[in-house]
């Protein structure tokens, strides 16, 4: 039998799918403790801890297969959980974890890195940038058939940016939102050759397997690489405006090595850095965050301010 489970990782597991999916989830979050316990059952799992890494796409469990470690992941089953599957079919444990069991009613078993550290806890952040980029090169295959492509994504958010803007009240320079709208017309159909991306790349995203990184979590996209390095690059809002001043050095810093490790066009990523999180910021807003709106907004500033 399944070991019990904390409600609380399920309650914000059930609130985070919900804001996604809406009131059609009801039915099949009912039974996501069914769920647990029949996959637990099956594939002769012991839960180890309480569910971590929880939003609206998913919720990771970490658990023992005899002396293995493993993850299951519970995601409703839509499209984004079936291209995170394609990708992480694609990878086969080449730079992300594999899957090594699957329920179609949206659970997975999938390898759990050792010791699973995320990069994020790296002192020497340099070293956790050049360890995430030479993960990333492994990831940049061709993308499978029917992943969503980051150019279908790109007409979307820059097609309704105005009318979100003005939604939330126009809570910052509108000149700001119009240079993001600009930027995805542009940047959306003159992509330079479609990889699969993984799509939210952070340093939480990726945990030590040895000395290796390796990546987890993914919302991937078939598209340039430079959105992946731009993802990367703005990482840790927070503290790159806590001090603008040196949150702009840093920001330079890592543009310059990750461009460089990655020869990607730094035009590029800086581009989809600022696009991205001004995007994210009216997410914010719409959501009722004014403060992590305000905080994604200082990030594009600090962005389109950089040098490329």
């Amino acid at each position: 039998m399944a070991d019990p489970i904390s409600t609380d990782p399920l309650e914000r597991f059930e609130a985070a799918v919900r804001v996604r999916v809406g009131a059609e989830a009801d039915d099949w979050l009912a039974q996501v403790p069914e769920l647990i316990a029949s996959v637990t059952d099956a594939w002769d799992l012991h839960i180890t801890a309480v569910a971590n890494r929880i939003d609206g796409f998913g919720m990771s469990i970490p658990a023992r297969r005899e002396s293995e470690r493993v993850t299951v992941r519970i995601a409703y089953p839509d499209a984004f959980l079936a291209d995170e599957t394609a990708a992480l079919r694609a990878w086969n444990g080449n730079g992300a974890v594999r899957i090594v069991e699957a329920d179609e009613r949206g659970a997975q078993l999938r390898t759990s890195p050792s010791p699973g550290t995320a990069l994020s806890l790296e002192r020497n952040e340099m070293t956790a940038l050049r360890k995430v980029a030479t993960t990333l090169r492994e990831l940049w295959i061709e993308p499978p058939q029917g992943i969503q492509t980051l150019a279908a994504e790109v007409r979307a958010w820059g097609s309704t940016m105005p009318e979100r803007f003005e939604s939330v009240h126009q809570p910052f320079d509108e000149q700001l939102m119009r240079d993001a709208e600009v930027m995805f017309r542009s940047f959306g159909p003159s992509q330079m050759d479609a990889v699969l991306l993984h799509g939210d790349v952070r340093l939480e995203t990726f945990l030590l397997d040895g000395e290796r990184a390796v990546a987890i979590d993914p919302k991937p996209l078939a598209g340039e690489a430079a959105f992946d390095v731009a993802a990367l690059m703005r990482d840790g809002p927070t503290e790159l405006v806590r001090d603008p001043a040196a949150g702009r050095q840093r920001l330079q810093a890592r543009l310059d090595q990750l461009t460089d490790l990655l020869d990607v066009r730094p035009s590029r990523v800086r581009g989809w850095a600022f696009a991205v999180s001004i995007d994210t910021g009216l997410y914010a807003y719409e959501s009722g965050d004014v403060d992590g709106g305000d905080l994604m907004i200082e990030v594009a500033r600090l962005c389109q301010s950089l040098s490329a």
